[in-house]
């Protein structure tokens, strides 16, 4: 229904500015949205707030995770608040341009940020896994820092090419670049995969021996391993496949009930991070009850010394979290 009602601000030429969608859509996306904004901010500042606040979690895999945390606190407490009023606008026959041109810039530099960060958290678990006695020496501060800049500047490069540059060629490049990193996260995940089986009970041995931890079984590792796995994998695909799917299929025509669905999906993607990567974690779930109940100081404190703890015992059960502690909790 494209229908003009009162274009509120602003010239309106573009048809799917002015794209008016069916109010029981419009009720759906309302509730969804404003659902995934309270879970996905409450579960993103927990994590920062988990980190900033417990010394021991202040690791360069962690940090990755705060990171991506932010990202999707962009998304979460800007962009679908954003949509949210776009869309209640809708409801009083409203049409708002500058509404709709912040809210696109926001969730596409803050979402791709989020797919970048996934990406990136990937190949850091693989690192950590594969070469897990000279990992540190091939991540560096130096070098996250450098990939923490890339990680930011990418996507802000994409927000401002996607409101100035034509709809097709934007599309045609995202698709590519989410399927890149998408086929990034299956190879490292396959990878940790393997590497889990191939090292077995020998390895869980040794690295049980040096956290002071009871030994898990080969069987539960692996099972545990693959179930978070799938769990990445299948969530990833299902908010961002639609997306992807009618961005290659339909360029010109990013509007419609379709096209707002499938990125309230992609968006709500961001809200579920949380929980997939980090309150798996038992050091994050532990800290999280800290947090919550006002008792951060003495984990401010962290190991001896008062230095974290991946540069005073060299090994931290979140870096090696996939084949120690949960399994693939940190995966």
């Amino acid at each position: 229904m494209s229908v003009s009602r009162n274009h509120s601000i602003g010239t309106m030429s573009s048809e799917e500015r002015c794209h008016f969608l069916p109010l029981g859509h419009l009720y759906g996306m309302l509730l969804v949205n404003i659902l995934s904004t309270v879970v996905g901010t409450i579960g993103n500042v927990l994590v920062i707030g988990t980190v900033r606040t417990n010394f021991a979690l202040q690791i360069i895999s962690n940090f990755w995770l705060v990171s991506m945390a932010v990202a999707d606190l962009f998304v979460t407490a800007i962009g679908q608040p954003l949509f949210v009023i776009y869309l209640g606008l809708q409801l009083v026959g409203e049409c708002n341009i500058v509404v709709s041109q912040i809210f696109r810039l926001i969730a596409n530099m803050s979402c791709s940020a989020s797919v970048l960060h996934l990406c990136l958290i990937s190949i850091d678990r693989c690192l950590v896994i594969l070469r897990p006695h000279d990992f540190r020496k091939i991540r560096t501060r130096k070098r996250f820092r450098i990939a923490l800049v890339i990680a930011w500047i990418l996507p802000v490069m994409y927000g401002v090419l996607r409101l100035t540059v034509t709809k097709s060629a934007t599309s045609l490049f995202t698709v590519i670049a989410v399927a890149l990193c998408f086929l990034i996260i299956i190879i490292c995940y396959t990878l940790i995969i393997l590497k889990v089986r191939k090292q077995g009970s020998a390895t869980l041995n040794r690295v049980r021996s040096s956290t002071g931890r009871p030994v898990a079984s080969e069987h539960m590792v692996e099972r545990r391993v693959t179930v978070t796995i799938a769990i990445v994998v299948v969530i990833f695909t299902v908010c961002w496949f639609p997306l992807l799917y009618l961005r290659s299929a339909f360029a010109e025509e990013n509007f419609g009930v379709a096209y707002n669905w499938a990125r309230t999906l992609a968006m709500s993607n961001s809200s579920m991070n949380p929980w997939i990567y980090c309150f798996r974690i038992a050091e994050f779930r532990e800290a999280y009850n800290r947090l919550m109940r006002c008792q951060w100081k003495p984990a401010c404190r962290g190991g001896a010394g008062g230095e974290p703890k991946e540069a005073t015992t060299g090994t931290h059960s979140s870096d090696l979290e996939t084949t120690t502690n949960s399994g693939p909790c940190a995966v």
